[in-house]
């Protein structure tokens, strides 16, 4: 019972990321369309493809060596390789629609 609602919580916890990533994209979306320069706002929905699949994977299938789910943060490699290459592209994404919104130098 405790398993089922620490994963259900953690799901809960990168749904609200997931959201907030997507209106990234509406956001490089929107600016595109209006202001008619490239923001390739299409990129973002790779690390949202990512940290989805990692928040599934460690909320429902990542067990320790004896098979006990883990119900922290850290402790599966793929997850929280999936976790870091996810965030460090989306930081990197932030950055790039950031500087294109700005008028800063390409």
């Amino acid at each position: 019972m405790a398993y089922t609602i620490s994963a259900i919580l953690v799901l809960y916890c990168w749904i609200v990321a997931a959201i907030l990533s997507f209106f990234l994209f509406l956001i490089g979306r929107f600016y595109e369309i209006k202001f008619g320069r490239k923001s390739h706002y299409q990129l973002f929905l790779l690390p949202l493809g990512l940290l989805t699949v990692a928040a599934v994977w460690d909320a429902f299938f990542a067990n320790d060596n004896t098979g006990n789910p883990l119900l922290d943060f850290v402790g599966a490699f793929w997850p929280d390789l999936l976790f870091l290459v996810g965030g460090l592209v989306l930081i990197g994404l932030c950055y790039s629609l950031f500087r294109t919104m700005m008028g800063g130098r390409r």
